[in-house]
């Protein structure tokens, strides 16, 4: 399925400003929900949605940005961006998955009470960082 137009309009643009501010912003609130265990169970899924929507929004940047590929002069900057906007989707999932993560453990840890929570603290909050610093990164590169 190709995404070619919304509106009359070229679909890529209009779909990348979505991934653009929908990626970060889940990205940030993936950060503050791991650091913050008593937000994790309000604000968390939340976050959850978000990187989830991000998700589907780089999905049909991408599908759209390659319609819009074959309908632009071929230059070595398209070719570039072109290139760049694979990298996005790997860094969104992996936000979803670690936002889905931070969402489950305080349902976890209810069932299980042997980790210390400073420590699932200090682990969600690194891995966090890394994915969430990373995607980041990775929207504005590109």
């Amino acid at each position: 399925m190709d995404i070619d137009t919304l509106f009359g309009l070229p679909a890529h643009p209009l779909i990348v400003h979505a991934a653009v501010v929908l990626l970060p912003i889940a990205a940030i609130g993936l950060i503050v929900v791991a650091a913050i265990p008593r937000a994790r169970r309000l604000y968390a899924p939340i976050v959850l949605g978000l990187a989830l929507a991000a998700t589907v929004a780089v999905g049909l940047a991408q599908q759209s940005g390659e319609s819009l590929e074959d309908d632009v002069k071929e230059t070595e900057l398209v070719e570039e961006h072109a290139e760049q906007g694979e990298t996005v989707l790997p860094w969104a999932i992996a936000v979803m998955v670690m936002s889905a993560l931070v969402a489950a453990e305080p349902h976890v840890r209810d069932r299980f009470d042997k980790p210390s929570p400073r420590v699932v603290t200090a682990v969600l909050v690194g891995a966090s960082l890394i994915v969430g610093l990373g995607a980041t990164y990775t929207v504005i590169d590109v």
